[in-house]
């Protein structure tokens, strides 16, 4: 018997991702991380910047870094509508690791520091970092 699947389309600032048959999806919502699997009710999620785990159907898993936005749940498909997206392989980890210190530092001088952009700055890199790491597993 075949496994139930639905169309995941990944929407950039810039450009279409990804569009794609998935068994299942792992997000990182506002709430706390969700899944969604084949003939989820219809529903928007408010996203954070953190790692999708997504079960393509023959069985293996991806990881796509995402800098927060929407999901879309409607019949059959998902939508997601995100700043930013990136596959292991396109993530310079340096550059998240300075971009995490960096972000750290602000948040332990708190004076004059923008709080909430500085605490986004940090889930984006932590999130790349975490994400690279799995494209490093062969995952």
């Amino acid at each position: 018997m075949a496994e139930k699947t639905f169309q995941l389309e990944i929407l950039t600032l810039q450009r279409l991702f990804l569009r794609e048959q998935v068994r299942f999806l792992i997000a990182p919502g506002q709430e706390g991380v969700f899944e969604i699997l084949p003939g989820h009710a219809p529903f928007i999620f408010a996203l954070k910047p953190g790692p999708l785990r997504i079960r393509q159907p023959d069985g293996k898993d991806a990881h796509i870094a995402v800098g927060g936005g929407f999901l879309v749940v409607e019949a059959g498909n998902v939508s997601i509508l995100t700043r930013s997206a990136e596959h292991p392989e396109e993530i310079d980890r340096a550059r998240a690791a300075k971009a995490e210190a960096r972000a750290q530092e602000r948040l332990q001088k708190r004076d004059g520091v923008d709080v909430l952009r500085a605490q986004a700055a940090l889930q984006r890199a932590l999130a790349r970092l975490k994400v690279a790491e799995y494209g490093g597993k062969g995952l």
